[in-house]
């Protein structure tokens, strides 16, 4: 991933200079393992899944953010993202931080995706030990459980599509 021209960290990289508290709070969780930066694992599963998107910018799910699309389509980033897990929920609610931000101007409304330890946030790229949340201020104001999207025929069906890996196309060798 060439730095320079990725996007996808421009909102964290945003705030943290804005902020002082929220800075020090990513840093110092950073340095103690209880908040991380997307990695390989979260890569993979980003760049595993079949996507359709209306706009021609957007070929495959990475090119959200790439192109630093996620920020401000928090919704839409952490639904397609919930496909790639098995055991998660989509949570929505506010992020007051967030407040003044591209479609999050009023209150700060935000979606992200919790496992049973962990926010993922898609919209910051980080993966967060729950024990945060009040501290970083995320508020629930509703949530769709595991157990509940695991009965959602929709859901289900289109998970399927994003995962089946013979709908990929095939990699041509150089």
């Amino acid at each position: 991933m060439n730095e320079e021209s990725f996007k996808g960290f421009d909102l964290l990289k945003e705030l943290s200079q804005k902020h002082e508290w929220f800075n020090k709070i990513i840093n110092e969780n950073i340095q103690n393992g209880k908040i991380r930066p997307f990695n390989e694992e979260e890569w993979e599963k980003i760049k595993q899944q079949n996507y359709s998107s209306p706009s021609p910018l957007m070929k495959e799910f990475m090119d959200m953010f790439t192109l630093g699309l996620n920020i401000g389509n928090c919704k839409n980033a952490a639904l397609q993202f919930s496909y790639s897990y098995d055991n998660v929920d989509i949570v929505c609610g506010t992020v007051p931080i967030l407040k003044g931000t591209l479609n999050a101007e009023k209150e700060g409304g935000h979606w992200w995706l919790e496992t049973y330890d962990k926010i993922i946030d898609t919209s910051f790229l980080l993966v967060i030990d729950k024990n945060l949340k009040s501290e970083l201020g995320y508020q629930e104001n509703q949530r769709i459980t595991s157990s509940q999207l695991r009965k959602h025929k929709f859901y289900q069906a289109r998970k399927q599509y994003t995962l089946d890996q013979n709908l990929k196309p095939k990699q041509k060798k150089v």
